[in-house]
């Protein structure tokens, strides 16, 4: 079973999940509806200099998109259209991904593995099926755990000037916050050009296929299952991380001025320090197919 956000990068790991696994229900959460009155939505442009930082975002961010949108249809072969849902597959769309309906579904599925992606962090009573999962709840994280967890975790770390630490995590559900013990991780690949839009593509594009393979491993009881040696640094709004499109300007701007062009001149040494888990991934064999639900 597949829980996730209805975005685009989900709906293809929806599609490959469908083509690897016997798929055999799939949770789609939408945003909770906005409880805030316009009025306290404009609150935060009262500060001209955020007003000037989300107007300079409208004005120049799409065309660092576009760059982003060009090499996500090179990889993921899409021509712009979201993909269609997997046909014949049990789907329970929903506002509360914790809620009593979603641990129903659950259960009434009965699934053997639960592959997780942009939720909201699971909760009671979700947690309380873990015991049920015969191969339990992993999630892909797009941030490299333990140095990074939270949210916008790989923007935030090339803001930081740390871009060796720009990753994805794929880790088993625990009550914390992306620090449950990891199968695999990996640093995003970077090339010279790079700007953010397209570190994020990669980060899915690689982020989806080692999510796949982290399951074929856990199903094959071929796994690693390494605790989290450090608590790293925790991006959410609470520690102080409050997220601006413009930011990803930012970092596409300090990429360009230099950031990415040093770290892959000292890649060897910038990446000295940083501990992965699990092989190199490959691209999955054709042998994944039909496996476990």
């Amino acid at each position: 079973m597949v829980l996730c956000c209805d975005g685009f990068y989900q709906r293809h790991l929806l599609r490959r999940a469908a083509a690897c696994f016997d798929l055999v229900g799939v949770v789609l959460q939408h945003p909770p509806p906005r409880r805030r009155s316009l009025w306290s939505r404009l609150r935060r442009y009262r500060d001209p200099a955020a007003l000037a930082r989300q107007l300079l975002a409208r004005w120049q961010l799409p065309a660092e998109e576009l760059r982003g949108l060009q090499l996500r249809w090179k990889l993921f072969g899409d021509n712009g259209e979201m993909p269609p849902l997997p046909p014949g597959v049990a789907l329970l769309e929903t506002d509360a991904i914790n809620g009593e309906e979603s641990a129903a579904f659950l259960r009434d599925r009965a699934p053997d593995l639960v592959l997780v992606n942009g939720t909201q962090l699971l909760r009671e009573p979700i947690l309380s099926l873990l015991g049920q999962i015969r191969h339990g709840i992993i999630n892909l994280h797009t941030g490299l755990s333990p140095y990074s967890r939270g949210a916008n975790c790989n923007l935030y770390m090339i803001l930081e000037g740390q871009p060796q630490l720009v990753g994805v995590t794929i880790h088993h559900i625990n009550a914390g916050i992306d620090s449950g013990d990891i199968i695999r991780s990996a640093q995003v690949p970077m090339e010279t050009g790079d700007n953010f839009e397209t570190i994020d593509v990669r980060s899915f594009h690689l982020g989806i296929e080692l999510l796949l393979q982290a399951a074929v491993d856990l199903v094959a009881g071929r796994a690693e299952r390494v605790a989290q040696w450090e608590s790293g640094k925790l991006f959410l709004q609470r520690t102080g991380y409050h997220y601006e499109p413009w930011q990803r300007l930012q970092a596409s701007r300090l990429l360009a001025g230099g950031l990415l062009e040093q770290y892959l001149r000292h890649k060897q040494q910038c990446d000295g320090s940083v501990r992965l888990v699990g092989a190199t991934p490959l691209s999955p064999a054709a042998s994944m197919a039909g496996g476990p639900s």
